[in-house]
């Protein structure tokens, strides 16, 4: 059973990419400017998505996460920056969140904060 205004689909019509180039940027700033109340410029995106690209990841446009990696009180930590799914698909973003912390994880991160 479905809940009401959730979006039915199955997992594997899911297609999960990491981000790729400047062509992705429009797609997780559309994301993140419809679902999320707080705007960010696009030098925030920038930042994120330039310095540490194999830790963002797009879900079919609808979800994304931007992460990223660093030094902190003497231990290498990774931190999630943006988390955002589109309304009807929220709750189902454990794949984002999952792959990002395994790719920072053997990356070398000893932590992970978000």
């Amino acid at each position: 059973m479905a809940m009401e205004g959730k979006a039915q689909f199955d997992g594997s019509e899911i297609e999960y990419v990491s981000y790729n180039g400047e062509h992705h940027l429009p797609l997780i700033m559309n994301l993140v400017d419809q679902e999320l109340s707080e705007p960010y410029s696009i030098f925030t995106y920038r930042y994120f998505v330039y310095l540490w690209p194999q830790l963002s990841f797009l879900g079919k446009c609808v979800g994304t996460v931007v992460c990223k990696m660093g030094e902190h009180r003497n231990t290498f930590r990774g931190y999630i920056a943006m988390l955002v799914v589109l309304n009807s698909y929220r709750g189902r973003a454990t794949e984002l969140v999952t792959r990002s912390i395994k790719v920072m994880m053997e990356s070398g991160c000893e932590e992970v904060y978000h």
